[in-house]
Parts: C-alpha cells; sequence; structure tokens
C-alpha cells in the first residue's frame, strides 16, 4: 500500500467512520458499460492528511470486501478503474425558533403581562417557545470512479453526514461498514 494511499483513506475512514444520518447522491455516464470493469486501484492523495491506522483499515475493508462481492478486485498494476476520494469538512449552526404563544396562568408570576377585559377581571399571561441553537460539524464526501482506458469520470457518489465519533471500535467498524454498503448501492449502475 503506497503512503500517498494509506493517507487519503485514513483521512477518509476517520470522517467517514464518524458521520451520521447519511445522506448519499448518485450520478453516473449512462453511455458507459460497467460490466466491462473487472479490476479498481487507489489515486494517491496529498502527504499532508493525518493519518488513523484503525478508521484506514476499516474504509480499505470495507470498501474492497463491497467491490469483491460486486467482482472487482483490487489490482494496482494495471487496473480497470481508479477510485478518487475526496473530502472536507464544515461547521454549521442551526437555529431553531420555536415560536410564541401566549397562554393564560393563574399561578404564573415570572415574564408576562396581566391582561385587564372589559368586566375588570384580570388574567395572567405567560409567553411559550425560543430560540434554540445547535452546532455541529458536517462532512462531506465524493467517491469518484474514473475509467482509466480514458481517464474520463464514469460514476460518483455524494455522501453528507454531521460528524459524531462512535463509541467503541465494533460500533465504529460497524459505522463505517454501513457507510460504505450505502454509498456503493447503486454501483455498479443497472443499465
Amino acid at each position: 500500500m503506497t503512503t500517498y494511499r494509506t493517507i487519503s483513506i485514513a483521512l477518509l475512514s476517520l470522517y467517514l467512520s464518524a458521520c451520521s444520518s447519511l445522506i448519499v447522491n448518485h450520478d453516473y455516464n449512462q453511455q458507459t458499460d460497467f460490466s466491462k470493469f473487472k479490476s479498481y486501484d487507489w489515486l494517491p492523495f496529498p502527504k499532508d492528511m493525518k493519518v488513523d491506522e484503525f478508521n484506514r483499515a476499516r474504509f480499505v475493508t470495507a470498501v474492497e470486501n463491497n467491490l469483491d462481492t460486486k467482482g472487482l478486485i483490487h489490482n494496482n498494476t494495471k487496473p480497470d478503474l481508479k477510485i478518487a476520494v475526496h473530502f472536507g469538512k464544515q461547521k454549521k449552526v442551526e437555529i431553531t425558533n420555536w415560536g410564541y404563544s401566549y397562554a393564560p396562568s393563574k399561578y404564573y408570576t415570572g415574564y408576562g403581562y396581566r391582561h385587564l377585559d372589559r368586566y375588570e377581571h384580570t388574567t395572567d399571561y405567560i409567553s411559550t417557545g425560543g430560540v434554540s441553537v445547535y452546532e455541529y460539524e458536517q462532512g462531506t464526501l465524493i467517491l469518484d470512479f474514473i475509467d482509466t482506458s480514458s481517464n474520463q469520470l464514469i460514476w460518483r457518489a455524494t455522501a453528507k453526514a454531521i460528524i459524531s465519533p462512535a463509541s467503541t471500535p465494533e460500533k465504529q467498524t460497524k459505522k463505517v461498514n454501513d457507510a460504505v454498503n450505502t454509498i456503493l448501492e447503486h454501483f455498479p449502475p443497472k443499465n
């Protein structure tokens, strides 16, 4: 395994494995005959990406197992396909305004106002509602398959999820496997 491959897969797997609520979109070249592809290899990534050996191994194993069940084998000499992985993360803020309503309350003494109706009866009203703020990181993964004979992109999956770490190695492994299976569910496409 090359250093570039190790580094790129490690970073990807770190974030992919920590994702929850995965949303995946696919696109592909409809003119491509996907049945002709029998092997693949990974494209290298920049050296400055941090390595997490456990998640790297989980991700590589999950992808290679998934592709193996589809009849594709890893071949770093003369592959039919090259796999490129792109990953980014972004801090997000979700603000929810719960609205406001005014409800009568006999015993409430906090924020609100007193209402004097036309018969000079007083009623206390309370204000309910509010605003909640939720900060999180969203990860975006792009998984590209490139035809090595033409150097053309033929299939792409884009996956987005909130990043949240798993609590145990077993749960982390399950997260990686589930995410990879979801991402590769429609590869190769059925023409």
